[in-house]
């Protein structure tokens, strides 16, 4: 599946995200409100100043962690620049005997032929797909199971809904 993932983010659309998007905010949040607690418990016989400055590097450097968590955090989802939204992946397993129809369907992105295959429990082949909530973007790849490993069979194709 890391080839899968990584395939996804070598588009250029697609872009890592982290999980979730309002946690960044929420740290910088605790860090402020840890600020102003410290203002505020502060000798103010010492200076307002010291307080103040000590607020500020507080609150600085939760901004600080925030920034690291969003450029530098590990991600497991992508995220579309074109639709603003997190993509989260299915998968569906098929026979071998499918193979031919699957490909023939992704290439001609008819969702209603891939619809009409039905999927079995035993995995041959793996559907890789990455879509949005609304489905309006298929990231699609078709893989043998081998294992525990999947071996790519077509490239990532894009099937996108109007």
């Amino acid at each position: 599946m890391e080839y899968i993932r990584k395939s996804i983010y070598s588009l250029p659309e697609i872009r890592h995200t982290l999980l979730p998007l309002w946690s960044g905010w929420a740290l910088t949040a605790v860090g402020a409100v840890c600020g102003l607690l410290y203002i505020k418990a502060s000798d103010v016989s010492a200076g307002v100043a010291s307080a103040l400055i000590g607020g500020a590097l507080i609150g600085a450097c939760s901004l600080l962690l925030t920034l690291c968590f969003y450029l530098f955090g590990d991600s497991r989802r992508p995220y579309s620049r074109e639709l603003h939204a997190v993509l989260e992946p299915t998968y569906n397993y098929y026979s071998q005997a499918a193979q031919q129809s699957l490909v023939d369907a992704l290439h001609a992105r008819d969702e209603q032929a891939l619809g009409a295959i039905k999927p079995q429990a035993t995995p041959e082949l793996a559907l890789v797909r990455y879509s949005d909530k609304e489905e309006r973007v298929f990231y699609s790849q078709l893989t043998r199971v081998e294992g525990h490993n999947y071996i790519p069979l077509t490239e990532i194709i894009t099937n996108k809904i109007k």
